[in-house]
């Protein structure tokens, strides 16, 4: 009698650890492909095997409102604080045009059944590349539509965060990641390790020199040791990584076009290019001068603190850049050319020489272009 006790109170037990696992864990693939969903129509729509195909818009019409599951897409994790994993889902909706609209589906275990509690709307033709949830933080890697994308064809990178708020996602970070342009940080050039980090740390990717022979020979000249890091300034686009060898290993590749600055020694990162059309520099005695809309501001050796001067008039013909602007004592006139220029202490190298005049002293350097 005994153990027929212990035995039926050990299968209530077991069958109650069992219901509770399932209670805790998100609802499974087969759930999610059946589920009722909100906020992507009108009015809620069940799927059948991930497909829900609504009735045409007119008697006359061929076109019907569809909405999709990409089964290839889902993430799970704790988004509600409460010990119960959440699925998060991509859904696909058409309704007869050549936009297709996507939607992350926020999908909680109510009772060991799925219901869809919140609704994150992403847009039109975004591509999804990773999906997860960290720390009770919903985060994806997507590609959106940069200023001049057509809209069948995004290539700005992005990366977004989202937090449970009430019920609500609320977008918690955003990072942006142009495809196309200018990119500061880091090169590393050798035969197993051609990579650029940029400035925050937060993209690292394979080499491809399209530069022509100046990236290495002014990487060779200006470093020391091999692998050692060297700041640059480059134009170029992130394209995606080889097929095979060393830069297999990395996410994606970006393929210089232009370099535009190179130092291993000087600021390099932390210059503050912040509000600035242009900054130069030279030496004997060392000067800097920032130029920017609302009035310049010179640095020297030989002079305490900084001088001011107005906003500048600009005026520029056959790629050369005059600017002229006036001080409490005097004026300056500065000359800007794009041609390479040679930092004489460091050998640093800059896209732009400069030419400084003062009062009483006529100063040459090298400058770069505002962000």
């Amino acid at each position: 009698m005994r153990v027929f006790v212990a035995g039926a109170v050990l299968s209530i037990i077991l069958a109650a650890c069992s219901q509770s696992a399932s209670n805790s864990s998100a609802p499974s693939m087969e759930q999610l492909r059946n589920a009722t969903y909100k906020d992507v129509l009108q009015q809620p729509v069940t799927l059948q095997e991930g497909r829900f195909e609504g009735r045409p818009f007119t008697s006359t019409s061929v076109t019907r409102p569809v909405v999709a599951l990409a089964p290839e897409i889902i993430a799970t994790g704790d988004l509600t604080d409460d010990d119960v994993e959440e699925a998060v889902v991509l859904l696909a909706q058409n309704s007869g045009g050549s936009g297709l609209f996507l939607y992350f589906a926020i999908v909680s275990n109510h009772g060991g059944a799925p219901d869809h509690i919140a609704t994150i709307d992403l847009g039109d033709r975004i591509k999804v590349v990773s999906l997860d949830i960290e720390e009770g933080k919903l985060i994806a890697e997507l590609v959106e539509h940069g200023p001049d994308d057509p809209m069948c064809c995004p290539t700005m990178k992005a990366r977004r965060e989202w937090r449970l708020d009430g019920g609500q996602p609320v977008q918690i970070a955003a990072t942006t990641r142009p495809q196309n342009g200018r990119f500061s940080g880091h090169l590393v050039w050798g035969h197993e390790a051609r990579s650029f980090r940029d400035c925050d740390g937060k993209r690292v990717g394979w080499v491809i020199n399209d530069a022509g022979t100046e990236l290495v020979e002014v990487y060779e000249e200006l470093t020391s040791a091999p692998y050692q890091e060297m700041f640059v300034e480059v134009r170029g686009e992130w394209v995606d990584a080889p097929g095979e060898g060393f830069g297999a290993d990395y996410a994606e590749s970006l393929r210089i076009t232009e370099l535009m600055r190179a130092e291993s020694e000087g600021l390099g990162c932390r210059l503050d290019m912040n509000g600035a059309l242009f900054v130069a520099n030279g030496n004997e005695p060392f000067w800097r001068l920032h130029i920017r809309e609302n009035g310049l501001s010179m640095w020297s050796m030989d002079s305490p603190g900084e001088t001011m001067f107005s906003a500048p008039e600009l005026s520029e013909a056959g790629g050369r850049i005059s600017i002229d602007a006036s001080g409490a004592d005097s004026g300056i006139h500065v000359i800007l050319e794009k041609q390479r220029c040679v930092d004489t202490m460091s050998g640093a190298r800059y896209e732009i020489t400069a030419m400084v005049e003062l009062k009483d002293e006529r100063l040459s350097g090298c400058a770069i272009r505002g962000l």
